[in-house]
């Protein structure tokens, strides 16, 4: 798995917030679908700018991909139980690992939210299917 210290902020934060998910629902398997819920809840998202674009419902594929998540579907995992632990599942440390070849390819220094999604899309994951 790529070491988190080149990515953006923005790309840190997105991450901190698919782990979020997660544990707010009680799963112990954080998957690419939390990535895109993430990705969608992200305050001033470019990613939100381009599905306007395209006109895409970004509100109705936000709640979907939210209940999709909240379902269990998408991403797996069990209910967590105390002590527990939060394990990334092997789709997601894919599109990750997809994520930085990607910006190393267009020869970025960083890994942004952009190459998160892209990544997504690159990769065959649930959340590539909902997209």
């Amino acid at each position: 798995m790529p070491p988190f210290s080149n990515f953006t902020t923005k790309a840190k934060e997105v991450i901190r917030k698919t782990h979020e998910l997660a544990i707010e629902r009680g799963q112990n398997q954080v998957g690419p679908v939390h990535l895109l819920a993430a990705l969608l809840l992200q305050e001033e998202s470019a990613f939100l700018s381009i599905l306007d674009k395209i006109e895409v419902d970004g509100v109705m594929l936000t709640d979907y991909v939210v209940e999709t998540i909240d379902g269990g579907g998408g991403s797996g995992g069990n209910l967590l139980s105390a002590p527990y632990q939060i394990y990334i599942t092997p789709e997601l440390v894919k599109v990750f690992e997809t994520s930085v070849r990607i910006a190393a390819n267009l020869q970025d220094e960083f890994v942004s939210t952009e190459h998160l999604l892209l990544g997504l899309l690159e990769t065959p994951n649930p959340a590539h299917e909902i997209l």
